[in-house]
């Protein structure tokens, strides 16, 4: 259920906007108010009407008071957010003012939701009624709070859910994840893993579930191993880096967000397609709010690339306010064209970084530069790459440090006279 198609109108600070995303990468760059939020807002939206109408699960819709854009000081009439997925299937969501507006447009414009119902009824409901295998598409939104855990201190609230659905979705488009739930998962998936290996006797078996997780965050940070949970309490998530044993309240913010993002997502999937070989391929939406949130430039550079990785069968729709980020994935969109051009790997130089970089199809790619008014498409189709729009943003820092730099020198090689 990958989008291929977000429309708005009327959505905030949006008078209307249409955008083509891609299957696997959207990313939104611009300034603080421009609206890269409000896209990822109108998105979860959309995919909060999936949720609803699954049994249990909460999903998410328009907020009581300021979805709908003013002008000239007044609430316009409505506002109207409408996707259409790779798979052809339209819906839209609508949210009205002080009253119903009477326009035939907006009327004959309506899709409504039934498209979308009858795809959900055969694709999941039917299934699962008949006790059916079936691919339960995940969604997740991750935005800007992230970073804030909450590790329970006591082991009240750690029992196992056993509601697939509810499990894997409900929540998932808030926004303001605390990564608690995620933690919990993986506290309980330990114990069931621990009782396997006493049952087997095989203190070397691991559970499929958290095999998946260990191998997403062995990729993410290569300098981190063996993540578990602290034998004695109070629950205590602890890592070892290069030997040292570390709790998760030692790590940077930047360590911290990424490893709740993982676990959390990771434990949704699985939740979600608990038979599935590896449950990281499964299906998936998933919104980041500030990718580059905490990240050091060079981490900023193999994020996404780092994420494609993980999550194979993933489209991820990302905000950020780093060109440092989009110049990374320029590097992707480059390792897909030489693909073939690579030497073998017996070659005397080494290609190993380049060989670690995820190979993103340009056709699977969209990047916009979000401003006030307008939604710019960077993509350079013909090249491949996103254009240079963004060398600006390097060639104002850089132009003011030479401006600077030539004020040294007239100092510096002034006349005695023309000193004085």
């Amino acid at each position: 259920m990958k989008i291929k198609r977000l429309e708005i109108e009327n959505f905030r600070c949006k008078e209307s906007a249409s955008l083509d995303l891609g299957s696997r990468l959207s990313i939104f760059i611009g300034e603080n108010g421009a609206g890269k939020t409000t896209f990822l807002d109108a998105i979860a939206i959309a995919l909060g009407s999936v949720i609803s109408y699954l049994p249990k699960a909460q999903g998410r819709d328009f907020k009581e008071r300021g979805e709908i854009r003013q002008s000239a000081g007044k609430t316009l009439p409505y506002a109207r957010i409408l996707v259409e997925t790779i798979d052809g299937i339209s819906w839209d969501c609508i949210t009205y003012g002080n009253r119903v507006p009477k326009s035939a447009r907006l009327k004959q414009s309506i899709v409504g939701k039934r498209g979308l119902r009858d795809y959900l009824d055969r694709t999941i409901l039917d299934p699962l009624a008949k006790d059916e295998d079936f691919d339960l598409p995940i969604f997740a939104y991750y935005g800007v709070s992230r970073a804030l855990l909450d590790i329970p201190e006591r082991r009240r609230g750690f029992d196992a859910e056993n509601d697939r659905i509810v499990d894997a979705l409900d929540q998932a488009l808030t926004s303001g994840s605390n990564f608690r739930s995620a933690f919990i998962w993986y506290y309980n998936k330990e114990a069931e893993e621990l009782r396997f290996r006493n049952a087997m006797r095989d203190f070397d078996l691991e559970h499929p579930h958290l095999r998946g997780v260990r191998q997403c965050l062995t990729t993410l940070f290569p300098s981190l191993s063996n993540p578990r949970f602290a034998v004695k309490p109070p629950p205590r998530l602890i890592v070892t880096e290069d030997g040292e044993d570390l709790e998760l309240s030692q790590l940077s913010d930047g360590y911290k967000t990424m490893i709740g993002l993982a676990i959390d997502l990771s434990r949704r999937m699985a939740a979600g397609n608990p038979d599935m070989e590896n449950p990281l391929e499964s299906p998936a939406v998933v919104l980041i709010d500030e990718v580059d949130l905490h990240l050091h430039p060079a981490w900023q550079q193999r994020v996404v690339s780092d994420l494609l990785k993980c999550f194979p069968n993933t489209q991820f729709i990302l905000t950020t306010h780093s060109s440092v980020v989009v110049e990374g994935v320029n590097n992707l969109l480059k390792r897909f064209a030489v693909d073939k051009l690579l030497p073998e790997a017996n070659e005397i130089e080494d290609w190993t970084h380049i060989r670690n970089l995820y190979p993103l199809d340009p056709n699977d790619t969209a990047v916009y530069q979000i401003t006030r008014d307008s939604e710019i498409d960077l993509m350079d189709r013909e090249e491949g790459l996103t254009g240079d729009t963004l060398i600006d943003n390097f060639n104002d820092v850089s132009n003011l440090f030479h401006m600077m730099r030539s004020l040294e020198w007239d100092a510096l090689h002034a006349s005695p006279k023309e000193a004085g």
